[in-house]
């Protein structure tokens, strides 16, 4: 039997323990079930286990029979604040949280791998440490910099990521070289006035008004300061301020909240510097003060362009060429992935996971994202493909 063989004997038991994470979701640094729920598949390998860090963090380290490198794969755990509206067997059984962006799948494949592995340290050149990881989606700052910052990773050589793709069929490859993903960084904003009577504005501090110049501000800032060859995202996701029913009424503070992204760090500094000086600003020309707070998620994540190409080279293997592509342009949303490759050489892909039938029928984040369970073995090929490559180990 050859390992693909092997490894799509597997299948009956993967789909069981994506159907099983996927019905018991839990958001970020709350996912005890999921944590112990992996420590106990984990415990029917021949692996060492590290838990009990970082929350609800797991690794799990697979020695192989021949020296190499120590080679890092991050599969993260968490799922979203969001209500399951799926009609199926394996529907979230967590009220208000949902696996809608494939961190089920990231979790089974890796256990998949290491389930492979363990009963193959023959093939293994080095050492596999496998990072489950909590709250890639939030709260900040997310986990895989508490990971990092645990000292728990200081070990590995190379690591790598990858991610579900809905937009592209199993059996396909998604790649990017250099800049992948943008930086994010959310942030909210109080402005405090006085408020008053509608018919007096002239008596008080107008919070609402500062809050509008604010605003506006903050996108001239991105027109006219920002070079434009460098792409960089200032959203204002929420503007909260007075009552409907207050017609009459100015109200005394408002709020804003929102994101802004970027792939390059310096651009992302002084956007960050200039809302605090353009908020102190119009407070100050208008009697208001204000506070900002921002909490970074994540930096930008860029790809080491050498495991790219073992990636194309794999996945051209395992996939076919015709089914192995790059992405155009890098994509404004994120993932604190980026935060292993301050340690390491570092590389993240997607992986189609969509049947070709419901092409267009998903979207990350949606509350009826779900996947071709397909998807399943071929991550593991996939993974196993790389790391032969990466440890110059070939069939």
């Amino acid at each position: 039997m050859n390992r693909n063989e092997c490894i799509d004997m597997y299948k009956e038991e993967l789909v069981k323990w994506r159907r099983d994470f996927h019905m018991h979701p839990e958001t970020g640094f709350e996912e005890l079930r999921t944590s112990r729920r992996i420590v106990e598949i984990l415990q029917t390998f021949d692996v060492e286990i590290i838990s009990n860090f970082c929350k609800t963090a797991v690794i799990a380290v697979v020695k192989g029979d021949k020296p190499g490198p120590v080679i890092g794969i991050r599969a993260d755990m968490d799922a979203l604040p969001l209500v399951d509206q799926k009609q199926v067997e394996y529907k979230s059984q967590n009220p208000g949280a949902c696996h809608a962006c494939g961190h089920d799948v990231h979790v089974t494949v890796a256990l998949g791998l290491i389930k492979y592995y363990a009963s193959h340290k023959d093939e293994l050149c080095g050492t596999l440490k496998v990072v489950f990881q909590p709250a890639e989606e939030g709260p900040a700052p997310g986990g895989a910099k508490l990971i990092v910052d645990s000292g728990k990773v200081d070990d590995i050589d190379i690591m790598l990521g990858y991610h579900t793709n809905p937009d592209h069929p199993v059996g396909t490859l998604l790649l990017r070289r250099n800049e992948m993903l943008a930086s994010a960084d959310n942030f909210n904003i109080i402005i405090k006035g006085t408020g008053g009577h509608g018919a007096y504005p002239h008596q008080i501090k107008d919070a609402l008004m500062v809050g509008v110049e604010a605003y506006n501000a903050f996108q001239n800032l991105l027109t006219r300061e920002v070079d434009p060859v460098k792409p960089a995202v200032l959203s204002i996701c929420s503007f909260n301020a007075g009552t409907p029913k207050g017609t009459n009424v100015i109200p005394p503070s408002i709020s804003m909240s929102g994101t802004v992204r970027t792939f390059d760090n310096d651009i992302r500094d002084y956007i960050i510097k200039r809302m605090k000086e353009i908020l102190d600003a119009i407070c100050e020309m208008n009697g208001c003060t204000n506070e900002l707070s921002m909490a970074t998620v994540s930096i930008a994540l860029s790809n080491n362009d050498d495991l790219v190409d073992v990636f194309e080279d794999a996945g051209i293997e395992v996939l076919g060429e015709e089914n192995v592509s790059y992405m155009k342009v890098p994509e404004m949303g994120y993932d604190d992935f980026a935060y292993f490759g301050l340690k390491s050489k570092a590389a993240y892909f997607y992986f189609g996971t969509t049947n070709p039938d419901d092409l267009g029928k998903f979207t990350f984040h949606q509350p009826t994202f779900d996947v071709d369970e397909n998807c399943l073995c071929t991550g593991i090929k996939i993974l196993v493909r790389i790391l032969d490559k990466i440890t110059n180990m070939e069939d």
